[in-house]
């Protein structure tokens, strides 16, 4: 473990005692005055007029916990601490109406309006292929399945492979390896040069007979020349009003990697849609097979061409999501290789047109001893960049925030989370005297691992997931999203109606630094508002990989070695292209169950925590270990009223910008004295 096993008591997690018993109608608040009979897990109730880490309690049969806090919390509290700057003059507790909402209006003064409706909203966990969702969905259906559509698309998934299957195993000129990093950017000269269209083509020969000219003519001419990028301009589709689209830039990466993972194996997964929308759902918010126009050979993968619906996102509110419409292909190819090829349908379906293109995409697999693959994967996108702000823009850009590596290194991290899964026995490190069965493993790292899918399903900005700025007063500039759910049918979550408020920051600091800090029980009490004059104790983890932060945490948080506020279960991962570190409360009773086995899928938890992204290249600071520095998305996810409710006042407003501001502000202050002393003593 990262601290020394100094712990004086035995403590068997599997005997902890049943904690008092409240009905579903006051769930959220609870027991204060009844104690556990354990004198190290003591169960002191936080007043329900404060921030509470919530509770667990147990109803119908279900284990319940609340997440992070029970809104609304009253401003005057004196327990919560106020270190934002939020200008609330002139508000007295009055709620508004959603519609007088503008980032860019003042708020209209009113008495009783209430505030954000939240009817109509829907959850937004659709990763696993499912029915059509929309008119469109239907149309392409209907139509790809009559000839000559259906011919064309399957031409056009051949054609596709035969460009990936030459542009994978391409090197320089075409690839361009980017200096310090592990993939290959596109030269999209060259590209245009040996696979471009006819009339991309010809555009370019026009571009270098300009190029030809202005250097002879540089002397007189002042004119300047045209670029790549101004020439894919005059090629951009009309919009259906006649007004030419925002030009759509380029985004193309290589990478490859041996992978622990059989080849059969990795097209069972590529090519089934609910097994590909599991492994990379930190990529994928949702997707759809609408068709199959060939099932290729008997018993193979081999000829199969799928149509399919997907939509891309990175961890975070303020990136736009991306929606295509492409065929998939698969096929067995010379030298014992197999190719999946993803290409978009809009030459064939124009109405389906985003601001979204895949060209051939996908990856070359090659079979290896000892049940590895040698994996190449192409990246190679067009996308529209005008709505990216300038934290976002280098790490797209530069296709390091939807590239290759951020595929290939999705499929390491599936790969060793299902090796610990599926492993009878592993080991899981306590501290002296905790015992924790192999059956409570199982049930943690479960539950860890549903926390993380819906961390990734709600702090994304997908079509469904209907973010709103928070503003809490007419001065407010601060930059906060919110977005409402009501839930009455997920078993996972309570029944209630709930908030997720998220925040974006860029840090000086690198990804790993931040990463290493915030996962840190030593430095949690540092920006964990709930954690204040507590102790932090990581008293079990399980690791999920070979980094040693990327890891399953059970944390306790003391007042004092005889007394217990409250549990968290935590999961931290960390890669080259980001991290995130997610955690939830959790109380004794719910602890114990699940250290006796019990179903984690009853464990009501609404994840909180935070995602890390590197700021791209080039960069404004670079540490002597040469990474740069980090862009860090906040997230809490509460639950704002066990009555599904329609509004939420203005009080709840306050709240969520405090907590925000206070978290910002504890881990602005943290980075800024530790890159002062240079004390990170998380490396």
């Amino acid at each position: 473990m990262d601290c020394e096993n100094d712990c004086s008591r035995n403590i068997n997690v599997t005997e902890l005692p049943t904690i008092t018993r409240w009905n579903h109608s006051s769930a959220n608040a609870p027991p204060g005055d009844q104690e556990s009979s354990h004198p190290i897990f003591s169960n002191r109730g936080m007043d329900n007029s404060k921030i509470s880490s919530g509770g667990c309690g147990r109803f119908n049969g279900d284990i319940y916990c609340s997440s992070i806090n029970s809104l609304p919390v009253h401003e005057s509290d004196p327990s919560f601490p106020n270190r934002g700057t939020n200008n609330m003059d002139g508000f007295n507790g009055a709620s508004y109406d959603l519609h007088s909402f503008s980032a860019n209006a003042p708020l209209p003064r009113q008495e009783s309006d209430p505030i954000f409706p939240t009817g109509g909203m829907m959850n937004s966990n659709m990763c696993g292929g499912g029915g059509f969702n929309r008119a469109s969905d239907l149309l392409l259906v209907v139509s790809m399945y009559a000839e000559p559509t259906k011919s064309e698309i399957i031409a056009l998934a051949e054609s596709a492979m035969d460009e990936l299957s030459k542009i994978a195993l391409e090197g320089q000129p075409l690839w361009v390896p980017q200096k310090d990093k592990k993939f290959e950017t596109l030269n999209d000269i060259e590209y245009l040069r040996q696979f471009g269209e006819v009339q991309e083509i010809e555009s370019m020969k026009e571009i270098m007979k300009l190029v030809e000219v202005g250097q002879e003519e540089s002397s007189s001419s002042q004119y300047l020349l045209p670029t790549v990028d101004s020439f894919r301009r005059e090629l951009v589709p009309l919009s259906l009003s006649g007004v030419p689209k925002e030009a759509l830039q380029t985004e193309a990466s290589r990478d490859m990697g041996y992978l622990e993972i059989s080849s059969t194996k990795l097209l069972h997964l590529l090519m089934d849609v609910n097994q590909w929308s599991k492994a990379f759902d930190n990529i994928v918010t949702r997707a759809a097979v609408l068709g199959t126009l060939s099932n290729g050979a008997e018993e193979s993968y081999d000829g199969k061409v799928q149509v399919m619906f997907a939509e891309y996102h990175l961890p975070t509110p303020f990136v736009p999501s991306r929606e295509c419409y492409f065929a998939r292909y698969c096929k067995q190819l010379p030298y014992e290789m197999w190719g999946v090829v993803d290409v978009s349908l809009e030459k064939h379906f124009p109405s389906l047109a985003t601001n979204f293109r895949r060209r051939p995409s996908g990856c070359l697999i090659r079979p290896m001893p000892d049940g590895f693959s040698k994996v190449i994967w192409v990246e190679h996108v067009e996308a529209d960049h005008s709505q990216l702000s300038n934290h976002f823009r280098p790490l797209v850009t530069t296709g390091l925030g939807f590239g290759a590596t951020r595929w290939i290194n999705s499929i390491v991290k599936h790969t060793e989370s299902s090796k610990i899964m599926e492993a009878k026995s592993a080991p899981i490190y306590v501290d002296y005297g905790v015992i924790i069965p192999q059956a409570g493993r199982t049930s943690f790292l479960n539950l860890a691992d549903r926390l993380v899918r819906t961390f990734c399903g709600d702090i994304n900005a997908s079509m469904t997931n209907q973010w709103m700025p928070l503003i809490s007063s007419e001065s407010d500039s601060s930059d906060v999203r919110v977005m409402i759910r009501n839930n009455i049918e997920d078993p996972g979550k309570p029944i209630a109606t709930t908030v997720v408020f998220s925040t974006c920051l860029w840090l000086k600091v690198s990804p790993s630094r931040l990463f290493n800090f915030l996962r840190h029980e030593d430095s949690r009490n540092k920006w964990d508002i709930l954690s204040r004059n507590l102790t932090i104790r990581e008293f079990a983890y399980m690791n999920k990989g070979t980094n040693p932060g990327n890891r399953v945490s059970l944390m306790r948080a003391m007042k004092s070695e005889d007394k217990i506020e409250i549990f968290y279960i935590q999961e931290s991962y960390i890669d080259t292209t980001g991290s995130y570190i997610v955690y939830a409360p959790l109380d004794e009773f719910a602890l114990s169950s699940l250290a006796n086995g019990a179903n984690p899928n009853k464990v009501m938890v609404l994840p909180s925590g935070f995602s890390i992204l590197p700021c791209g290249f080039p960069s404004d600071y670079i540490d002597e270990k040469g990474e740069g520095g980090s862009i860090l998305t906040i997230a809490f996810h509460t639950i704002e009223s066990h009555n599904i409710k329609q509004f939420f006042s203005l009080e709840s407003v306050i709240v969520m910008k405090n907590i925000i501001s206070d978290t910002v502000t504890s881990i602005k202050d943290a980075v800024l004295y530790n890159n002062y002393t240079n004390n990170w003593q998380y490396n």
